[in-house]
C-alpha cells in the first residue's frame, strides 16, 4: 500500500459522518474502523463502536482490548483487513498527545481524525490524516473518496460484532 492509495466511498464517509454528529450532539467523542478485503486498497465497509469496554467523553476516546479482540477476530475470520481508525474531536483535526501515544501504534496503520464533532465538514479532505512509520506519526493525504456505498457497517465491543 502505497501513502496515497486508499480508496473510500460517499457511503462510507456518510456512515463516520451520521456516528460522528450522533455523538457529537451529546458532547462525545466517538469512532471505529475502516475495513477492506485482504489484498485490496478499496475501502469497503466501517465498523463503529459499541458500548461494552468503549469509553466516549467530550475529550476522550477509549475503546478496550476486549473490544479491538472481538472485531479483529471478526475481520480475520472473514478475511478483512483493518487499515484506518477514525475517531472526532470536539475541535480541531489534530493529533493530540493522548492519540499519539496511546493510539493504535501499529507499522503502516493510518489515524483520521474527524474536527468540530457536532457539525463536521463532509469533506473526508478536511478531517486530519495521519499513518504511523519507523515509530512515529506522519501526515499523510486523505483517502480518495468516490461514489458508491458502504457495503459493511458493522457494531463492535465487548459482546461481539453485530450489524446497525
Amino acid at each position: 500500500m502505497t501513502d496515497t492509495s486508499l480508496v473510500a466511498t460517499h457511503g462510507i464517509v456518510a456512515a463516520v459522518l451520521r456516528e460522528t454528529r450522533s455523538y457529537g450532539k451529546r458532547s462525545l467523542e466517538t469512532g471505529g474502523f475502516l475495513l477492506a478485503t485482504v489484498g485490496n486498497d478499496a475501502l469497503m465497509g466501517v465498523a463503529l463502536a459499541g458500548d461494552a469496554g468503549i469509553l466516549r467523553h467530550r475529550r476522550l476516546f477509549q475503546i478496550s482490548e476486549g473490544a479491538l479482540d472481538r472485531l479483529f477476530t471478526f475481520a480475520d475470520d472473514l478475511g478483512y483487513w483493518i487499515p484506518v481508525q477514525f475517531h472526532s474531536h470536539e475541535i480541531g483535526a489534530f493529533m493530540s498527545r493522548a492519540d499519539s501515544e496511546h493510539g493504535l501504534r501499529v507499522e503502516g496503520f493510518i489515524s483520521t481524525i474527524i474536527p468540530e464533532f457536532e457539525n463536521p465538514p463532509d469533506d473526508a479532505g478536511s478531517w486530519g490524516w495521519w499513518h504511523f512509520h519507523d515509530g512515529v506519526w506522519h501526515p499523510r493525504a486523505p483517502v480518495t473518496v468516490q461514489p458508491g456505498r458502504a457495503e459493511t457497517v458493522v457494531v463492535f465491543d465487548e459482546g461481539g460484532v453485530r450489524d446497525t
